[in-house]
């Protein structure tokens, strides 16, 4: 089963921010894994169910998202930083 993908409007914001390299990197990662399978345990954020991470190393950005199985929805939440991007998060929540 594939899900959809959404895109929250603030994170959409800072999608239009991103490098081009940055940007296809998580493209083919959400493309490739996490709208086919998205609920990856060692990814999922401990405090937020339903919300998991998808990160990039070089340099350090993370993308948060969350799984609704019902609507079969994956909805980007967050795009930053590793520093910023869990603050965005708590706001957004």
């Amino acid at each position: 089963m594939t899900y959809e993908l959404a895109i929250h409007p603030e994170a959409e914001r800072e999608w239009g921010h991103l490098d081009g390299s940055i940007k296809k990197r998580f493209k083919d990662k959400l493309a490739k894994e996490r709208l086919m399978i998205p609920r990856v345990s060692k990814d999922a954020i401990r405090d937020l169910p339903n919300c998991y991470k998808i990160k990039i190393t070089t340099p350090q950005f993370r993308l948060i998202t969350y799984v609704d199985d019902v609507a079969t929805l994956v909805t980007i939440l967050s795009v930053a930083s590793r520093d910023d991007v869990y603050e965005e998060l708590k706001r957004r929540l």
